[in-house]
């Protein structure tokens, strides 16, 4: 009998030693400069915990004893802010697999040069580079996406994230096109490629009726668009920041609405829907020029003589605010 009590007191006198390191160790909170941590797939728990701490036997065993009575091998792979979490809420936030979310604006105005350099700067997989994946019945890949912010996880596919916002945009326009309050006889290609040069043309939402009007009056009367974002993006990936000359007489470039009659070929950005609801409900209007009078807003005259008398005026005002610097 003296045998037994002394074996079970020696017993709570050995589980009593253990448990207050044991529990220390759990409860402690590491402190190390890796705020986040990266699982990769297959990554057993000594693997993880070995990024943020030092695994000696003790710390071994103490993970071991653990995950025999919790299962802490069932870890899910990805991103995991660990900033002043203690050892155990780091095992249960692994376990929950709640990794970090990630954001991918994908803005209007935006080209698919600038796309392609937006995924390859995310954490995102590039598997749809310059937007080949997406699953389209339209003839060009410039301009398909809806502009929003997407959230995704580390290693997410781009394709999902890019197929799902043209999803989004196909059901905005469809809608749009079947509702729309004034006729067009744009059909939906037609009226991406307007709202781009809208989207890019435009100081502010309220001034993109009217410029959707000066535009739609010159294909009305067959007059060209002269619209300088067109330009630009017939220039781009090498657009030096500067239109010259010779680029406003470059008939080789199809994106030149001063040379060409009609639409470009294909969008020139992605559209915001303010944008496309501007291509979509205006008419041709009775203006026929624009020029920017403000960093937000254009001047719109009704012949050339009103609209070269207002470019002077504005040259003349600019060289002199220059003059007085």
């Amino acid at each position: 009998m003296h045998l037994i009590r002394s074996l079970i007191i020696c017993s709570l006198l050995i589980s009593l030693s253990i448990y207050a390191p044991y529990k220390a160790f759990f409860d402690q909170v590491p402190q190390n400069k890796n705020l986040v941590i990266n699982i990769e797939r297959g990554d057993t728990i000594y693997e993880v915990f070995s990024l943020f701490l030092p695994i000696n036997f003790a710390n071994k065993l103490f993970l071991k004893i653990y995950s025999l009575r919790n299962d802490i091998n069932l870890i899910q792979y990805g991103e995991y802010q660990i900033a002043n979490k203690s050892i155990l809420e780091i095992i249960n936030l692994i376990k929950s697999g709640e990794t970090i979310t990630h954001k991918l604006k994908i803005n209007e105005g935006l080209n698919i040069y600038d796309i392609e350099n937006l995924i390859n700067d995310s954490y995102l997989i590039n598997d749809c580079s310059f937007l080949k994946c997406i699953d389209t019945n339209l003839s060009f890949r410039e301009g398909i996406l809806y502009p929003d912010t997407y959230f995704y996880k580390k290693g997410m596919s781009a394709s999902e994230i890019l197929n799902e916002s043209h999803a989004r945009l196909e059901n905005y326009l469809n809608n749009k096109l079947k509702n729309k309050s004034t006729y067009t006889s744009l059909n939906k290609e037609e009226v991406l490629i307007l709202a781009s040069i809208i989207e890019k043309e435009a100081g502010n939402d309220n001034e993109k009726s009217k410029i959707a009007s000066v535009f739609l009056k010159r294909l009305s009367i067959g007059m060209r668009l002269q619209a300088d974002p067109t330009i630009i993006y017939g220039l781009l990936p090498n657009f030096d920041g500067d239109i010259k000359k010779s680029d406003i007489l470059d008939s080789n470039n199809k994106f030149n609405t001063y040379m060409i009659k009609g639409l470009p070929p294909t969008p020139i950005s992605i559209s915001s829907p303010s944008s496309i609801d501007a291509a979509v409900n205006s008419l041709p209007g009775e203006f026929l020029f624009f020029v920017a009078d403000s960093p937000t807003s254009h001047y719109f005259s009704r012949t050339y003589d009103e609209h070269k008398k207002k470019v002077n005026e504005l040259n003349r005002k600019w060289r002199s605010s220059h003059l007085r610097v």
